[in-house]
């Protein structure tokens, strides 16, 4: 009775993986276009108009770090195995990590707020001017929605629309610039897909659970 579990755990991991390929890369195809369309300033300026400013705060704190803490609370309440666990911190490390790494490695990378003038800025955030390459709440934003569509795969598409959201909010909050954030989604998705490629298929009658 194992096989059947298994085979369509990894038929829901291959699809998730799919759709987050798509999802991510039309989100990064569209932000392409609205950078060459109005220059990467301008599109700054113009997002400033956007009424739901204050909104983006909430799904900038969907990516940050203390939200694993919420999701290692559900594994927990859901009695999830150890190679779950196993999925989670290693794709967490390298979603939290390795854009920490960009950043030491291009420290003078200078944020939105470093270089454009008149910008609103967050009340709830401070600023920052540097250091800007790649995005980690992007990173971490990817890999929480792909990890979390690999256990829920029915809820796949809510799970990638909140990562998106997450990397968007970086921008209009003017904390990244659109390649700081599409670096950061290649970096999470990466992330979760690398920990369950190379941990996932040691799921034993486990399903998506």
């Amino acid at each position: 009775m194992a096989k059947p579990n298994n085979d369509l755990a990894s038929r829901n991991r291959v699809l998730s993986t799919q759709r987050a390929l798509i999802v991510f890369s039309l989100s990064a195809a569209v932000l392409t276009l609205l950078r060459l369309h109005f220059g990467a300033a301008k599109l700054h300026i113009l997002s400033d108009r956007i009424p739901w400013f204050e909104l983006m705060h909430g799904f900038t704190a969907l990516g940050d770090g203390a939200f694993a803490l919420i999701i290692a609370l559900w594994l927990f309440l859901k009695r999830s195995n150890r190679t779950i666990w196993l999925v989670f911190l290693v794709g967490f490390s390298l979603a939290a990590l390795l854009p920490q790494l960009g950043k030491l490695m291009w420290p003078e990378a200078a944020r939105p707020q470093a270089v454009i003038e008149g910008l609103r800025f967050s009340k709830l955030l401070d600023p920052a001017y540097y250091r800007s390459f790649p995005s980690g709440h992007s990173s971490l934003g990817a890999f929480f929605a792909l990890f979390l569509a690999y256990r829920k795969p029915q809820r796949v598409w809510i799970y990638l629309s909140f990562g998106v959201l997450i990397g968007l909010s970086r921008i209009i909050l003017h904390y990244h610039w659109t390649q700081d954030v599409m670096a950061g989604w290649v970096i999470g998705l990466g992330a979760a897909w690398f920990a369950e490629r190379i941990l996932g298929n040691k799921f034993e009658n486990n399903g998506t659970t």
